[in-house]
This record gives structure tokens, C-alpha cells and sequence, in this order.
């Protein structure tokens, strides 16, 4: 893990984190100040997430064709560009709503190209004993950057206007793509390209058809997205609202508290990762178990400070449970095809959980919260049939 690749790696994927948070923070201030209406905010995370599902669905097609740096690097720097338009529009008033949302959707789409590439890189710079610690640090940044981030953006958004602020953006970009470009080339697939275009979009899924392991990690990684559909914003904050009956500034303390849980068991993984993965065939039960009753618990909890305590359990055990899965998931893929393998898994999850925000939206009119995160706790305990199953396999 000490070596410049990894380096490069994560210091580069912290300066975009931190970009696109920040990014968003402005998008969405912008969109706000140009329309001032709800319906646009919350056309925002639809946008960004149908955009991801169709671009993870089309990277086998970019993966076949071309180097993961250059997906990583070029897409970061494709992303720069597009942010320079953005401000751009602003300055001299070029833009209206949709052409706001336009941009932003092609930026998302982006996104789904250099998520999986990013992940599949890990395998090929770092030792197979060390990749658990590898996958915790990297989990470590991740989670402290998205704790800090939001509340910097929050905070810069009152000293600077979003001009400023897309300004900034563009400066972490410029300097992730940097780090980006400075990454090995990775061997290419061994994808034959006579294939038909059309056939290749079900490479990812072909390989997951043909592994029992992967196919039970596949099964786990849907339920799990079928069941974090009920902490999205809208549901928290009907569960502040009608169950805890408080202000809405204990929306914002449970969701400190989740992102807590995640940097304490991200650390603990990277400084205990021998002892995580010696185990680990414990731990993903346990983890998933632990998961299902502390949302069962929240789910009927009227006390603020306890529903403090069971997000932060929540965030701790999910997060070792991501790990850990996202380190079976690295072992048990062939390297050559780990990209398509990461981009059919991106595809699966924003899918289910689309649909199942959707779905959750239709339910909460017709019951209550409590049983909107019941049937999320039983999902999740759902996920110990393919658990087991993986364990033996």
C-alpha cells in the first residue's frame, strides 16, 4: 500500500470526491437561485443517478476499447471542461434550468465510466494479502472526505457565490487528473473485439453467470439496494418529523452520526486488516445481522439520542460489511475483467435503488415510516441466504 501507484490513486480520488461534492453543493444552490422551486431540487439526485445507471451499462463497451487510466484520467479531465462551461453559462448568463441539468447529466455520465475503472485498479496495485487494508484506507478517505465535504460546502457557499465556487471545483479537478495521468497502464482485456457492440454490453454480467461466488455477492449487493432505499433525505426527514417529533436539525445529527459509524469502521478495518480478513467469513454475517436489527430497531425507536446511537451502529457495520464484500468481489473476479464486472454491479445497484426510492415514495403514502424500514430490515436480513452460500462456495 505504500507504493506511488496507490499514492497517486487515492490522492487523486480524494481530490475528486471532494470536487464533486462541492459541485453539488453549487449545482444545486444554482438551480435553486435560477428557479426557486422544490420539483428542480429533487429533479437533481434523479438526473445524477439515471445518468450513472446508463453510463455503467455502456462502460464494457469503453473497457474493450481503451486503457482504465485513460477512462480514470480522461474522464476527470472531460469532467474539468464541462465544469469550465458551467461557469462559463454563469458569468455571462448564457444558461436556464435545463441546460443546467443537461450538463450535469453528461458530468454524471462520466461518473460511471471512472467508478468502476477506479475499483478495479485496486487488484492490480496492490498485494492480494494487503487488499483489505487497501479497500479500508481508501474507504477512510472516502467517508472523511464526504463527512468534511458537505459541511465545507455548506460553509463556502455563505463566504463565496457559486461562481467562485465552480472555480474551486475546477482547481480539484485539474489537480485529481493530474494525479490520474501519473497511474501504470494496466494490461487490456482479453474481450476478442470482433464481438458484435451490442454483445459486449453483457460481458460484466456473462462472467458473474458463469462464477457461483459472484453471483451470491451480486444477490447480496441488490438486496442491500433494495433496502438502503429508506435512508434516502425525503424518508429521514419524515422520520424526524412524525416519529421522533423533533426539528429538522436532528436530520442533520443522524446523518453526522451514520458518517461517523463509516470513518470509525473504515480506520479500524485499515489498521486491523489482518484480523478482518482472516475472519471476514464471520464478519459478513454478523455484519448483516447487526445491520437488520439496528434498522429494526430504528424503525420503532421514539428516543432522538437512541436513534443517535443505532444510525451510528448502522454506519459502522454496513461499512465493514462494503469492505469486506468489495474485497470478495476483487478475489473472486479474473483481473482482465474486473472493469465490466464493477460496471455491471454499478448498473444493478443505482437500478434497484431507483426503484426501490420510487417505490418507497409510493409506499409512504400508503403506510407509515416504521413499516417503510421493517421491510427494509427483513431485506437485509434476506441477504443471509447468499451469504451462506458464499461461504460455501
Amino acid at each position: 500500500m505504500a507504493s506511488k501507484s496507490f499514492r497517486h490513486l487515492w490522492i487523486g480520488q480524494a481530490l475528486a470526491n471532494m470536487g464533486d461534492i462541492l459541485y453539488i453543493v453549487a449545482l444545486i444552490s444554482l438551480i435553486h437561485a435560477v428557479t426557486g422551486s422544490p420539483v428542480f431540487l429533487t429533479a437533481v439526485p434523479l438526473v445524477i443517478t439515471f445518468s450513472r445507471f446508463i453510463s455503467s451499462a455502456m462502460a464494457p463497451l469503453l473497457l474493450n476499447r481503451s486503457q482504465m487510466k485513460s477512462l480514470i484520467a480522461y474522464s476527470q479531465l472531460a469532467k474539468t471542461l464541462l465544469l469550465i462551461l458551467f461557469l462559463v453559462m454563469i458569468l455571462y448568463s448564457m444558461g436556464n434550468v435545463w441546460l443546467y441539468l443537461g450538463v450535469a447529466s453528461v458530468i454524471s455520465f462520466l461518473d460511471g465510466w471512472a467508478l468502476p475503472a477506479r475499483n478495479a485498479y485496486i487488484p492490480f496495485i496492490v498485494k492480494r494479502e494487503e487488499l483489505m487494508g487497501a479497500n479500508g484506507f481508501l474507504s477512510t478517505v472516502d467517508q472523511t472526505i464526504q463527512f468534511s465535504s458537505w459541511a465545507l460546502g455548506g460553509l463556502l457557499l455563505t463566504l463565496l457565490n457559486e461562481s467562485l465556487l465552480f472555480i474551486l471545483v475546477i482547481l480539484l479537478f485539474l489537480a485529481s487528473t493530474l494525479y490520474m495521468l501519473k497511474l501504470p497502464v494496466i494490461p487490456g482485456t482479453t474481450l476478442q473485439q470482433k464481438k458484435y457492440w451490442w454483445k459486449q454490453f453483457g460481458e460484466g454480467w456473462s462472467e458473474v453467470r458463469k462464477n457461483e461466488r459472484l453471483r451470491n455477492i451480486f444477490f447480496i449487493y441488490g438486496l442491500e439496494a433494495a433496502a438502503g432505499a429508506v435512508w434516502i433525505a425525503a424518508v429521514l426527514y419524515l422520520y424526524v418529523d412524525l416519529v421522533l417529533d423533533r426539528s429538522e436539525a436532528w436530520w442533520g445529527f443522524i446523518n453526522s452520526s451514520f458518517f461517523i459509524g463509516l470513518v470509525i469502521a473504515s480506520f479500524l478495518v485499515f489498521k486491523l486488516h489482518g484480523f478482518f480478513s482472516r475472519r471476514r467469513d464471520e464478519w459478513l454475517p454478523v455484519c448483516m445481522i447487526m445491520t437488520s436489527l439496528a434498522t429494526l430497531a430504528f424503525a420503532w425507536n421514539k428516543a432522538a439520542l437512541f436513534a443517535l446511537v443505532l444510525s451510528l451502529i448502522f454506519g459502522a457495520f454496513d461499512q465493514i460489511k462494503t469492505i469486506v464484500l468489495q474485497t470478495y468481489l476483487q478475489e473472486s473476479s479474473p483481473y482482465e475483467e474486473i472493469g465490466k464486472i464493477y460496471a455491471a454491479q454499478g448498473a444493478l445497484t443505482t437500478l434497484l435503488f431507483g426503484l426501490s426510492s420510487l417505490g418507497v415514495g409510493i409506499l409512504l403514502e400508503i403506510t407509515s415510516v416504521q413499516i417503510i424500514f421493517t421491510i427494509s430490515a427483513i431485506l437485509l436480513i434476506l441477504t443471509l441466504i447468499p451469504i451462506q452460500s458464499l461461504r460455501k462456495a
